[in-house]
């Protein structure tokens, strides 16, 4: 028995290239936006904490009840919105990934 590899037309090769080209630029833009809403997820929680603990900060000893309570809860409010996206968006970022691999070894020749 001989093993007959799947070869694709140099038409069908160039078009793949390019669109695993594309997507690799889309997966690296998604790591970068995994990154900043990560930070941000995390700026609000430390927000959230703070305004939920009620600890009076040296540097800002001043801040009225009702600032603090509006904080707390944008900040709340923040915390579970860039929270999901992070999780939908490494979730992408993983899809994205095994399909780009699974793409590049049909551009080899590894079906």
């Amino acid at each position: 028995m001989s093993m007959v590899k799947n070869h694709i037309s140099k038409k069908e090769r160039n078009e793949l290239a390019k669109i695993i080209e594309k997507e690799n630029e889309l997966i690296l833009r998604l790591g970068r936006m995994i990154r900043n809403s990560a930070l941000i997820f995390l700026a609000c929680v430390i927000l959230c904490i703070w305004g939920w603990s009620g600890m009076i900060d040296p540097m800002l000893p001043n801040i009225s009840e009702g600032v603090r309570t509006v904080v707390k809860w944008v900040a709340l409010i923040g915390a579970i919105i860039s929270g999901v996206f992070t999780i939908l968006a490494f979730l992408s970022h993983r899809n994205g990934k095994k399909s780009l691999l699974a793409k590049i070894d049909r551009f080899q020749g590894k079906d």
